[in-house]
């Protein structure tokens, strides 16, 4: 089986947020300096451009959970806010390893 590398996963998030934009109305953008690399794939984080841009708390998304990227197939995998990130991460490495 060929996994994505971490560039076509790259490419894969930012289609995700294209998509997402559609409902949420604003310019989405991955704040690559918090991407996360697992043994799994990728663990994307993002934020409205306007705020990665200026800083200003008005533009910040609220409920904007990380999503995941799985090396094997390129699927993203949503995560959640009800919990720190690092839960989700745990979930989906037990689900992944079965």
């Amino acid at each position: 089986m060929n996994t994505i590398s971490a560039d076509d996963a790259r490419e894969i998030a930012n289609e995700y947020l294209l998509r997402l934009e559609l409902e949420v109305g604003e310019s989405l953008q991955l704040v690559e300096k918090e991407t996360l690399e697992k043994p799994f794939g990728w663990v994307f984080f993002y934020n409205s451009k306007d705020y990665l841009e200026t800083g200003g708390f008005k533009y910040m998304l609220a409920g904007n959970a990380p999503f995941i990227v799985d090396k094997n197939n390129g699927c993203v995998h949503l995560t959640g806010t009800a919990k720190p990130i690092e839960g989700y991460i745990s979930d989906f490495e037990r689900q992944y390893t079965k």
